[in-house]
């Protein structure tokens, strides 16, 4: 039988990343907090947390803190079948920033689908944050993963266009002559932060250039990797549904417009079926494909 009061003790102390708010939460003791998570650890003969800040699961305190957040899911949906009382739902999701940023700010400027719900977002590369939902660290999350998890639902929700873009004199400096090749290696560009790959994939695919012929400017935010672009300082890749009003008033030019980049976009959820947690899923699917293929 699984230490439920552990594993609960475990979560909160990730959650709120700190032992004394974890037990004023679950009214407890900062004692007793330390004493179920190693309970918990002298049971399965190794450790679940990383005790220094930030506190981090182990890949067992993952899989221990999945199973409980599905759990909390599955809870809920009895607690509505029975008629008992209920809280309000708690959902998590982990989304790129990319989309964040842009046409999911849209669905949050015109949804009514968060007044009624606590929601805590994951901001994380595409290529990664399903590995949140496999370990069951959110209820939900945006993906460029195509198949369907164990226990989960897909729906395709559309392609996220991107197109490289630089300012009118950004460009009349550095693309007015030479090939191809010649100006995307001389010019500098810019990229979201160290781990972004996505325009040395671009570049491979297209020019079949390697990302270490490039000089690169590192700007770890979305509006601001825009600006940068804006102000002259590089040349980027950058989603198209975030330039519409600056390409339409010239303050960027698409470069090769031959040459764009689609990811394809997939929405990732468990098939529960608790009343909330469905109108969730199904109002976010129903407004991203309506913001993603117009």
């Amino acid at each position: 039988m699984l230490d439920y009061r552990g594993i609960e003790a475990l979560y909160t102390v990730q959650e709120l990343q700190s032992f004394e708010a974890a037990a004023k939460k679950l009214h407890i003791t900062q004692s007793a907090i330390s004493q179920r998570i190693k309970a918990l650890e002298t049971f399965y003969g190794e450790p679940v947390l990383v005790r220094t800040l930030p506190y981090r699961p182990t890949s067992l305190g993952k899989q221990l803190i999945g199973h409980y957040k599905r759990l909390s899911v599955l809870e809920e949906e009895l607690q509505e079948q029975i008629g008992g009382e209920k809280g309000t739902p708690h959902i998590s999701i982990a989304i790129n920033r990319d989309s964040l940023e842009t046409w999911f700010l849209e669905v949050m400027d015109e949804a009514d689908i968060f007044k009624h719900i606590t929601i805590e977002i994951i901001a994380d590369d595409q290529e990664r944050t399903i590995d949140y939902l496999k370990n069951g660290l959110v209820s939900a999350c945006l993906s460029t993963y195509e198949k369907e998890i164990v226990g989960g639902k897909v729906h395709f929700l559309g392609n996220m266009e991107y197109v490289l873009a630089a300012s009118p004199e950004f460009v009349k400096k550095y693309f007015s002559e030479g090939t191809p090749k010649q100006c995307l290696r001389n010019a500098p560009a810019i990229k979201f932060d160290q781990n972004d790959k996505l325009h040395e994939r671009y570049l491979e695919k297209h020019f079949h250039m390697k990302g270490e012929e490039l000089s690169f400017h590192v700007i770890p935010s979305v509006a601001g990797f825009k600006k940068f672009a804006v102000l002259g300082y590089g040349y980027a890749l950058i989603p198209r549904i975030d330039i519409v009003q600056e390409l339409k008033q010239k303050k960027l030019v698409q470069l090769y417009p031959d040459k764009v980049w689609n990811i394809p976009l997939y929405w990732h959820y468990w098939a529960v079926e608790t009343k909330s947690y469905r109108k969730f899923n199904a109002d976010i699917i129903d407004l991203a494909i309506t913001k993603l293929r117009r």
